[in-house]
Parts: C-alpha cells; sequence; structure tokens
C-alpha cells in the first residue's frame, strides 16, 4: 500500500540557536513548499516597477497592473516569506516584519 507524500504543516522553529541544525531544515522547508519559493530568495525580489514619464524615474507598479509573470514571481515570494515569518519568535518578526523580500528577511 503506498501512501501519498504529504508537506509539513509546522516549519521549523528559528530561534537564533544552533543554527547550523536550522538552516538546512528551514532550506529543505521552504524548497518543499515550492522549489521556486527558494530560488525567490536565492535571487531575490523587489516590488515590480515602471517608467512612468520621460525623465526615465520608475515608480513602484500597482499590484492590479502586474502581468501574470510578475505575479507569479511575487506569490513564490510571499510563500517563502510567509514560511520564514511563521518561523522565528515575535522578538525576530518584529525586526523581520516590514521586509518585503524573503531575501531580506
Amino acid at each position: 500500500m503506498e501512501y501519498p507524500m504529504t508537506q509539513s504543516l509546522r516549519p521549523p522553529i528559528l530561534d537564533g540557536s544552533n543554527y547550523p541544525y536550522s538552516k538546512p531544515k528551514m532550506h529543505m522547508y521552504i524548497k518543499s513548499i515550492d522549489e521556486r519559493a527558494w530560488r525567490s530568495i536565492l535571487s531575490g525580489w523587489e516590488p515590480h516597477r515602471t517608467t512612468a514619464d520621460a525623465d526615465a524615474e520608475t515608480t513602484i507598479k500597482r499590484e492590479l497592473d502586474w502581468t501574470t509573470e510578475e505575479n507569479t514571481l511575487a506569490s513564490y515570494n510571499s510563500k517563502a516569506l510567509n514560511a520564514i515569518f511563521t518561523s522565528v519568535d515575535t522578538s525576530m518578526f518584529k525586526i523581520i516584519s516590514n521586509c518585503v523580500s524573503a531575501k531580506d528577511a
């Protein structure tokens, strides 16, 4: 009888101790959510920008105007960022809660 593979619903707890043990667990946890979520940490992500005028000034693009590809990349970043946010304690969360990129968190 085969049993289906299931994703662990509980992320590893990152409390600042035993980093060599926690790092690979978090790495695999995020990869298990989605391989591309892990890649968003490696490559970084930032809100999409658009050139608004002839002076080449850029502004953050409204989410409603994102292309399908931009939406997909943002989704991978959100998955990774959520995994990180739910893995840290309250004191660490206060430090990283303003991060919009999983790589920065």
